[in-house]
């Protein structure tokens, strides 16, 4: 009954986001409304998350820093960026007490918090501005290298790259936040780095954990220099 709850509460939120910005953009290009859309409920899902900042934005933006340094076409990539900024959507659908526990998730609510991406295909394949291959990221964002994630335990190149990638944007953003349900909290970005390096092969692609550990090293460099 609860969960019945909160996919009308989702469904509640997003078709008022979507008449919020038809009224205030009316006037404005396609393109632009649909974005903005986007990062409306990006913002709503990180706040029923109890994340303090932009996580969905972050995740986005540390995607498509990967995929810079990949052969990813522009379409390629914008799919991702939407995938990104929409990937925890089915956690709108998962109850608020398993999203905010204060202890490790187990039994049926490990379960349930496993189905989110499950969730959010099957809501966004239902929705005829998103792109195809959106929701198919995001089913396949929790799967792991070594062939021991989910929902399907794809492993290796069986994940699609855009997923690879977003597994990786999505855990270093995660691992900035502290969570209740995680037993490990990361202090600084080298801690990151460090956990990155031991999960390369294992949790993530080993080629694309190269170019994040690349990419939030300069980013150290430069906050250091600042």
């Amino acid at each position: 009954m609860l969960l019945l709850v909160n996919i009308i509460l989702a469904a509640t939120l997003i078709w008022l986001a979507c008449k919020y910005f038809d009224l205030k953009q009316s006037l404005s290009p396609s393109e632009n409304r649909f974005a903005n859309l986007i990062n409306s409920v990006s913002s709503i899902i990180d706040v029923v998350e109890g994340y303090k900042k932009s996580h969905s934005k972050e995740v986005a933006d540390i995607a498509i820093k990967i995929a810079e340094k990949t052969s990813m076409s522009i379409k390629q990539k914008k799919s991702l960026e939407i995938a990104a900024k929409l990937h925890d959507v089915g956690m709108l659908m998962v109850m608020n007490d398993v999203i905010k526990g204060r202890h490790k998730l187990k039994g049926e609510d490990l379960s349930l918090m496993r189905n989110h991406p499950l969730l959010a295909e099957h809501y966004l394949k239902q929705d005829a501005h998103i792109s195809d291959e959106v929701p198919t990221i995001i089913r396949w964002h929790h799967e792991r290298w070594d062939g021991f994630g989910y929902p399907d335990s794809l492993r290796g190149e069986q994940i699609p790259l855009a997923s690879r990638i977003l597994a990786i944007a999505d855990a270093v953003s995660s691992m900035r936040s502290q969570r209740n349900y995680r037993k490990k909290n990361y202090k600084s970005d080298q801690d990151i780095i460090n956990e990155l390096k031991q999960q390369a092969g294992l949790q993530f692609d080993p080629f694309l954990i190269k170019i994040a550990v690349s990419i939030l090293e300069q980013a150290n460099i430069g906050a250091e220099e600042n």
